[in-house]
C-alpha cells in the first residue's frame, strides 16, 4: 500500500495542527512556539495535512490513470523526509513546505509527462501552482488551487465510486459526461475564485459566484449522490463536493463562512473520504460498513457546521471553534482507530 506513509503523517498532522491552534483560541500567548500563531492553522492545513494527503493519493493512482510504472520510483520516498522537514520548520519558516511541493509537483508531472496524458496534465499544472503558492506564502491562493483540485478529482471519484456501488459497468451508465458543460461549469468556477481572490466582497464577485453554485450544483446532481445513501463511504464523497458549491453561494452573504465550507468540507471531509475509499479497495472491503468510520465522517460533517456558524456568531465565535476543534479530532481519532493498524503495517 504505497499511500501507508503519507495518510499516517495526513491524520496524525491534521491532529497535531488542531491541538496546536487550541491555545490560540483560548488566549494564550504562543508567540514563543511560532512565529504566526494566527495564520500557522490555515498553512498546516494547505501547505501540510492536505499535501501529505494528495502525495499518498497520487503516489498510488497515478499508475493507474497513466497506464505506466510508476515514474521515479526511488524518488518518491524522499518526500517523506522532505514534508517531515517542511513540517518542523513551518512554525517559523512560512515557506518551509515549498520544497516538498515542488519535489511532488515535479515527480506527477513527470509521470503524466511520460504518458503524454493530456487529460491529467491539468492536475499536474495545478499541483506545480500549489508549489508556488507555498513558495509566495499566498494562502488564499492555495485554498483556491486546493478547491481546483476538489473540483477535477472529485468528478472523477464521485461518479466512478457510485457506479462501482450501485454494480454498473462504468460511470456513463450512470451519466452522459457532456464536455462543454464541464468546461462551462470549470470556467465558471475559475472566474468565481479569481473574483473571490481579488474583491471577495465585490458585487461581481457574488454574482460570478452564485453562477458558479449552480453550476457546480447541476454537476454534481447528475452523478446522482442520493442513491449511495446506505453507503456512507461514498455517500461522504458527494456530501463533501457539494460543500463547493455551499461555499460560493456563502462567498455573497459571508466570504468568512465560505472559506471554513471550503476548508473543512470540501478539503476536510473529501480527504477523510478518498483516504478511508483508498484504503478499503486496498484491503479488499471496499463498501465495507463500519459505524467507526460512518462516526468519523459524521463528526468532520459536525464540523463543517460548527465551523461555518463561529464565522457569523460575534462574540460567541471562540466557542464555537472550540467545539470544532473538538470534533474535528474525535474524527482523527476515529479515523485512527479505524484504519491506524493497517497503515501501521500493512496487509497481513
Amino acid at each position: 500500500m504505497p499511500f501507508r506513509p503519507f495518510f499516517l503523517l495526513t491524520a496524525f498532522d491534521a491532529l497535531l495542527a488542531v491541538g496546536l491552534w487550541v491555545p490560540t483560541l483560548l488566549g494564550w500567548d504562543v508567540s514563543g512556539v511560532m512565529a504566526d500563531p494566527t495564520g500557522w492553522h490555515g498553512r498546516a492545513l494547505l501547505f501540510g495535512t492536505l499535501p501529505a494527503m494528495m502525495a499518498g493519493f497520487l503516489r498510488t493512482a497515478l499508475p493507474r490513470w497513466t497506464g505506466r510504472p510508476l515514474v521515479g520510483a526511488r524518488l518518491w520516498p524522499i518526500l517523506v523526509p522532505l514534508w517531515l522537514a517542511g513540517r518542523a520548520l513551518s512554525p517559523w519558516v512560512a515557506i518551509g513546505h515549498a520544497p516538498f511541493l515542488a519535489a511532488l509537483a515535479l515527480l506527477v508531472t513527470a509521470q503524466i509527462s511520460a504518458a503524454r496524458d493530456r487529460r491529467n496534465a491539468v492536475v499536474a499544472a495545478l499541483v506545480g501552482a500549489l508549489a508556488g503558492a507555498a513558495l509566495c506564502d499566498a494562502v488564499p491562493s492555495a485554498l483556491a488551487l486546493s478547491l481546483g483540485l476538489v473540483m477535477v478529482l472529485g468528478g472523477r471519484i464521485a461518479p466512478s465510486l457510485t457506479a462501482t456501488h450501485l454494480g454498473l459497468p462504468t460511470k456513463s451508465k450512470l451519466f452522459t459526461e457532456r464536455p462543454w458543460f464541464e468546461r462551462a461549469a470549470a470556467l465558471s468556477a475559475a472566474c468565481a475564485l479569481a473574483g473571490w481572490l481579488d474583491e471577495p466582497e465585490s458585487g461581481t464577485t457574488a454574482a460570478a459566484s452564485l453562477l458558479a453554485a449552480l453550476m457546480q450544483t447541476a454537476r454534481l446532481l447528475q452523478w446522482r449522490g442520493w442513491r449511495t445513501r446506505d453507503r456512507s463511504s461514498v455517500l461522504a464523497v458527494h456530501a463533501a463536493y457539494a460543500c463547493v458549491p455551499l461555499g460560493f453561494a456563502a462567498v455573497a452573504a459571508s466570504p468568512g463562512m465560505a472559506v471554513h465550507l471550503w476548508t473543512v468540507g470540501a478539503l476536510g471531509l473529501m480527504g477523510f473520504a478518498v483516504m478511508s475509499s483508498m484504503i478499503r479497495k486496498h484491503a479488499g472491503n471496499a463498501f465495507g460498513r463500519s459505524a467507526v468510520v460512518t462516526g468519523c465522517y459524521a463528526l468532520t460533517a459536525l464540523t463543517v457546521a460548527l465551523r461555518a456558524v463561529a464565522a457569523v456568531a460575534g462574540e460567541d465565535g471562540p466557542l464555537w471553534l472550540l467545539a470544532a476543534a473538538g470534533a474535528w479530532s474525535a474524527a482523527v481519532v476515529l479515523f485512527l482507530a479505524a484504519f491506524g493498524r493497517l497503515l501501521v503495517r500493512g496487509l497481513r
